[in-house]
């Protein structure tokens, strides 16, 4: 009996320590853009045991079309369960997103969504507010 229980153990130890160091994106939720209401943020989580696990966004249109991704947007608390805490809106062709509301954490001039500068407005913020990330 003692070695099937050494047998169990043996096998189902690494298979949680795995489980818990997936490093996979799982979806938390979706918010729908303020002032633009056929686009939505997707947001996802990566599945790490570790205190600031990386969130991760899309937006999309209605029919789940890819118009913008970003990778870590922000950190959070593991195993984020909702995403009432984010805020995402347009106005005047600039979308931002923030975590928790009023703590901005992207901000993108819609004009130049395929451009390469496409984060140079934030860097141009991140001058008076340091505390923004693109």
């Amino acid at each position: 009996m003692k070695s099937f229980c050494k047998i169990i153990l043996a096998i189902s130890l690494p298979l949680g320590l795995h489980s818990c160091f997936s490093e996979k994106y799982e979806f938390i939720g979706e918010k729908k853009i303020i002032n633009k209401e056929e686009w939505k943020v997707k947001f996802y989580q990566l599945d790490k045991f570790e205190m600031l696990a990386p969130v991760d966004y899309e937006v999309v249109n209605e029919s789940d079309s890819l118009i913008l991704e970003r990778a870590w947007l922000t950190g959070a608390d593991a195993n984020l369960q909702s995403v009432d805490k984010f805020y995402a809106k347009i106005q005047d062709s600039i979308l931002y997103i923030c975590y928790p509301y009023p703590k901005v954490e992207a901000i993108k001039h819609l004009s130049n969504l395929n451009d390469a500068n496409q984060w140079d407005l934030l860097k141009e913020l991140q001058k008076y507010d340091p505390s923004l990330y693109k």
